[in-house]
């Protein structure tokens, strides 16, 4: 059976067609992968509302732009601005690497709100799968005063942001095998909870249950405290990639700290891993604390 990190990916585009105000290639930091792509809806407004979205591939697979932002683009109708960055892979810098870059995300997006009408007080994290996971740590790091670095410019703006829609993530890597295993499911990648799997190479190369202070750090539940923002967290009982236990136990993690009204869960019935089952009206229109009409 192929191995998660021995497929071959294709890379499809976005469907930005049609977005008349697009800003491609920013540089939010120096080096390799630290570029950005920016989308305004064709309606200005005075100030957007941002959404930066961080996509998924077990933290080994991904570029920037592609199809996984379509989802994120449906916002763009509601006058949210969106935001797709580029981050460093596993195989190419440790965790929490990824952590800093993206909180050098969050302030570039801060520093150059005025040239672009952003609305610097409203920037939500949005991401699905090992995505999902980097937004709820990134968030709730920031919300502790934990995973601080040197990393990137603009260091006179926070970190902070205003919530987190969370899909489908891998949280307490050590627990994926187990968790398939009282659920009565086979995941779809045998090397489950082994050193070589996509979580394995994130904590690099080895088996989380052997490493958990390494675990513990890649855990958003580890930096919850009563800071933390509201939080959207999205799962699919069908999922064999990720089992949905990792998102309802961590729902449950937050709410014994922040409160119920401040969580939202949904568990999406026989809904595979990946955004096409989240890709819907249904799931676009639905109106939460996160967003407010502008």
């Amino acid at each position: 059976m192929e191995r998660f990190i021995d497929r071959t990916p294709t890379f499809v585009p976005a469907e930005t067609a049609g977005i008349n105000r697009q800003f491609l290639s920013l540089n939010y930091a120096e080096g390799e992968r630290h570029q950005l792509d920016l989308y305004l809806p064709n309606q200005a407004l005075e100030q957007h509302p941002v959404i930066i979205d961080i996509y998924g591939g077990g933290m080994y697979f991904g570029q920037r732009s592609s199809q996984k932002l379509n989802g994120a683009l449906q916002l763009l109708r509601r006058g949210f601005a969106v935001v797709s960055p580029d981050y460093s892979l596993s195989y190419m810098a440790p965790f929490p690497t990824p952590i800093y870059e993206l909180k050098a995300v969050i302030r570039w997006v801060k520093a150059h709100a005025a040239s672009y009408h952003l609305n610097p007080r409203q920037i939500f994290l949005m991401g699905e799968s090992s995505g999902a996971q980097l937004a709820m740590v990134t968030a709730a790091s920031t919300t502790a005063g934990k995973l601080i670095s040197s990393f990137g410019g603009n260091f006179k703006y926070s970190d902070q942001v205003q919530g987190v829609i969370a899909s489908y993530g891998p949280y307490d890597l050590a627990l994926m095998k187990p968790q398939f295993a009282v659920l009565g499911q086979t995941p779809k990648f045998a090397e489950t909870g082994a050193a070589d799997s996509f979580e394995g190479v994130m904590l690099g190369f080895q088996r989380p249950d052997k490493v958990l202070e390494r675990n513990a750090q890649a855990n958003p539940a580890t930096y919850f405290t009563n800071n933390m923002v509201p939080t959207l967290l999205y799962a699919g009982t069908g999922d064999r990639v990720v089992p949905y236990l990792q998102t309802i136990n961590l729902a449950a993690e937050l709410t014994a700290v922040i409160g119920k009204e401040k969580v939202e869960l949904r568990i999406l019935p026989d809904v595979a891993h990946g955004p096409a089952g989240f890709m819907n009206q249904a799931v676009w229109d639905e109106k939460n604390f996160l967003f407010t009409e502008t």
